[in-house]
């Protein structure tokens, strides 16, 4: 059942379309309230005159809803929204706040007079905040949030992914957010605002570099650690985060592959397999099968290895690679645990037998309604949510039959407690959580859980060193496995266990965590948490309550299932890699791990649903959760494209489909650094303003220019024109002035930038807490504000097993003699 008890108004325009659908897709009746016009997301690329036709931004996105069309500017549609939000359980919104306002639509007003309504609002800049009069665009917001900067190569502009994503983070997080309200009103009786600011979402996309400069790690250029720093030169990540994209790029029979030369402790032992494989074709010099690529950083820091050893490896790299098709690849990676994989664009998607045998298509509607799309953004047991049941709505189409359902009964959701002015406990304080997760995208999902007052254990050992400790940005740029600011900021508010999972007496403690917790949280490889005796059934059929939830890269089933990689091998299978760069050279790529931020965002949605099901049932369940998968779902419209009449959507730099201008432009330098502005112009009154405030009122005169289409023809003309009005102004002068005549715009934020952001100070985004060793850390702090129930950053990550003998003898209450023999077996290590 999962959320079929709630009832969901859906307010938002294409920017917080997606919120709707994911809770629609879990089973809620989410009603899509459009103008009698039509809403503009019917309007949003891409566009298709094939089947279906129109948008398939809006026939993907507003799948699963209901539809009403409304007058909101008469009396007459004001009235009948007032009644629908009376019986509403969640309104959702990404109109303009002065808009909404104005019609007595306003968070505040509403919250009054429904206090059990959860009003929940995603806005470029937050609601309130120097930055909340913004005029924004995807663009700008990927700028103003720190993923574009990373996203360069040469000389070249940073360049965004080449279809819309940043409202789709914003969105998932509003989702998980108005869950958490749901869940806290069962305690408090009362509704609140969920506050979602889409720029403060998006510093997580930065791999943890958003917090270099507050953490001292002087990394100016992201896609490239310091020279002088002896981990740049052995990026030891696994992903290549801190390798320079065009070193991860290469060249087979039928396209590219995303490789990256992974050597240290965490990682070296699957480069180690690679060229034994390639050893055994006799494709490499013998040496480098002989080297230990696990302790190759230490060779490389002392001389042994030089760079001219690595690049003669490079080279038998390259032409192994261009012998292969990316099938071969493919087969070759699942068959050894290879770090290899061919980028993938649409087709190469919809031919996906991986998604094929999960069944992740689904086709609905018929005739010129017809769309396929991904339908499974996690797979729940016992249950077929989430799943599309329905296509987007006509114009209307449901607006008498919405109208008599739900003003004919109050809201369905339960809420259990009368409305007290006590001030709440947190939304999920008492709920307990075991964290065996790896990496990013399975502690991610824990740490919220964290900030919203879950007791959350996460698992490590020294015998296998978490690869997030060994990645940066570092405290003070000193490579160490205490000084990790991304193992920080995706750990933060947990307890730490130090324990052998590899030993039979770690597993027992495991399997005592696992019957004490309401939430396992897992990313092995699957099947290993099986053969360990830890597998779901068995966890769950001592503790029916529980639900596990397992992130892999892949999903649990299928004929790839066993592939191994990270968040950037989930970025290649997607589509991603194949979307960042320029039309006229190879792919740049995601900036590290792109999928593991996209992940944790949709398994937390998938969790919260089942913590909301519980409630109601008493049943734990198991999430499935792929990362290719949620990857593929934030690229749903090209799908659905691509199925319909056969479009690979491809990379265009920093062009749009509909938008011109549309680009990111050079300023002045500051300290030897480029700098960089991003704007948009998303209407003929815009660009009006965008050619006068540049100093062109020829421009806006001319009728030429007066359309999109004619400004496309002479887009090179306006660029170069743009380009030295930017080159002369700072990034900051050119936001600033852009702004204020209502052109989005914003600087290309480095960390620097995003540490002294005034919007993100304002909503105090950037959390300074106590550390044991460094004195201070800081991390980023929830990324939905709830007003009653606000998250928050309970203490800073732990040290290795900083809290192993609380959690043994608080948590578990093991006497000190069950103590004293896991440390004498040397367990707890």
């Amino acid at each position: 059942m999962m959320l079929e008890h709630v009832r969901v108004l859906d307010l938002t325009d294409a920017r917080g379309l997606l919120c709707g659908r994911l809770l629609a897709d879990l089973g809620a009746d989410t009603v899509q309230v459009e103008p009698t016009r039509g809403s503009p997301a019917r309007r949003h690329p891409p566009l298709t005159g094939g089947t279906p036709r129109g948008s398939l931004y809006w026939h993907t996105y507003a799948a699963n809803k209901r539809g009403v069309a409304l007058d909101l500017d008469a009396p007459k549609g004001i009235a009948a929204l007032e009644a629908l939000i009376a019986a509403a359980d969640i309104l959702v919104t990404s109109l303009s706040p002065a808009w909404l306002a104005e019609r007595g639509l306003g968070h505040r007003r509403l919250l009054r007079a429904h206090p059990h309504l959860i009003y929940t609002s995603i806005t470029p800049f937050g609601l309130t905040g120097p930055k909340a009069h913004y005029a924004d665009s995807d663009l700008v917001l990927w700028a103003a949030g720190g993923p574009l900067d990373p996203h360069r190569e040469g000389d070249r502009p940073p360049v965004r992914i080449s279809v819309p994503q940043a409202y789709l983070h914003a969105s998932a997080d509003a989702a998980s957010g108005a869950l958490l309200a749901c869940l806290a009103r069962r305690a408090t009786g009362r509704g609140q605002l969920v506050d979602v600011s889409v720029q403060a979402c998006l510093p997580l996309a930065t791999l943890g570099r958003a917090l270099a400069d507050a953490v001292g790690d002087d990394n100016p250029e992201w896609q490239r650690a310091p020279v002088a720093r002896a981990a740049a030169r052995t990026d030891q990540s696994g992903s290549g985060a801190a390798t320079s994209s065009a070193m991860k790029k290469w060249a087979c029979r039928d396209g590219v592959v995303e490789f990256h030369l992974a050597m240290g402790p965490a990682s070296g032992s699957f480069t180690n397999t690679f060229f034994r494989l390639l050893h055994g074709e006799g494709a490499c010099e013998p040496r480098f099968a002989a080297w230990d690529w696990r302790l190759l950083p230490e060779g490389v820091e002392s001389g042994e290895v030089t760079q001219d050893d690595l690049q003669a490896a490079r080279r038998d790299i390259r032409a192994w690679f261009a012998g292969k098709t990316k099938a071969e690849i493919m087969d070759a990676a699942v068959e050894h645990r290879l770090l290899c994989i061919g980028i993938a664009d649409m087709a190469d998607v919809a031919a996906s037998p991986q998604l094929a045998h999960r069944g992740y298509f689904t086709a609905v509607g018929d005739g010129p309604r017809k769309v396929t799309l991904p339908g499974r953004f996690a797979q729940v047991s016992d249950s077929p949510y989430p799943c599309v049941r329905r296509p987007a709505p006509r114009l209307g189409e449901h607006s008498d039959e919405v109208r008599a359902e739900w003003t004919a009964t109050p809201r369905r959701a339960e809420v259990r407690a009368e409305v007290s002015d006590r001030a709440p406990a947190p939304a999920l304080d008492g709920l307990r959580v075991l964290d065996l997760s790896w990496v990013v995208a399975g502690p991610l999902v824990g740490r919220t859980l964290a900030d919203h007052g879950a007791e959350v254990v996460r698992v490590e050992s020294s015998r296998r060193i978490e690869t997030s400790r060994l990645m940066p940005p570092f405290h003070g740029g000193v490579p160490g496995v205490e000084n990790s600011a991304l193992f920080g900021n995706a750990n933060a508010g947990k307890y730490g266990l130090a324990l052998d999972l590899g030993r039979g007496a770690g597993r027992a403690v495991a399997a005592d965590l696992a019957a004490w917790a309401d939430v396992v949280v897992e990313s092995f490889s699957p099947g290993r948490m099986a053969r360990w005796g830890l597998g779901q059934e068995t966890l769950r059929a001592h503790n029916p309550r529980l639900i596990v939830v397992s992130s892999s890269l892949m999903g649990q089933t299928g004929p790839h299932a066993a592939l191994a990689g990270y968040g950037s091998t989930g970025a290649s299978l997607s589509g991603f890699q194949n979307l960042v760069g320029w039309p006229d050279d190879l792919p740049i790529g995601t900036f590290g791990p792109y999928t593991d931020y996209v992940g944790p965002r949709l398994a937390l949605v998938a969790l919260l649903a089942a913590l909301e099901q519980r409630e109601r049932t008493g049943r734990g369940c198991y999430i499935d959760v792929s990362q290719v998968e949620s990857g593929v779902f934030f690229l749903s419209p090209y799908c659905a494209h691509y199925a319909a009449d056969g479009t690979v959507v491809q990379r265009r730099g920093n062009a749009d489909e509909a938008l011109v201008p549309h680009g990111v432009y050079p300023c002045r330098p500051e300290r030897g650094t480029l700098r960089y502005v991003a704007l948009t112009a998303r209407d003929n009154a815009e660009w009006r303003r965008l050619a006068h405030v540049t100093g062109r009122p020829d421009l806006a005169a001319d009728p030429a220019l007066a359309t999109a289409a004619g400004r496309r023809a002479r887009e090179a003309e306006l660029d170069a024109h743009l380009s030295a009005w930017t080159a002369a102004r700072t990034a900051r002068e050119a936001e600033t002035q852009l702004q204020a005549a209502g052109v989005p715009a914003h600087l290309s934020a480095s960390s620097a930038d995003l540490c002294t952001d005034p919007a993100l100070l304002h909503r105090g985004h950037l959390v300074r807490l106590p550390h044991p060793v460094h004195g201070e850390t800081v991390v980023e702090g929830p990324r939905a504000a709830l007003s009653l129930t606000p998250g928050s950053v309970r203490r800073a990550a732990p040290t290795l097993g900083q809290h192993t003998a609380y959690v043994l003898r608080e948590l578990l209450g093991y006497s000190e003699e069950r103590l004293r023999t896991l440390e004498e077996e040397k367990v707890l290590v």
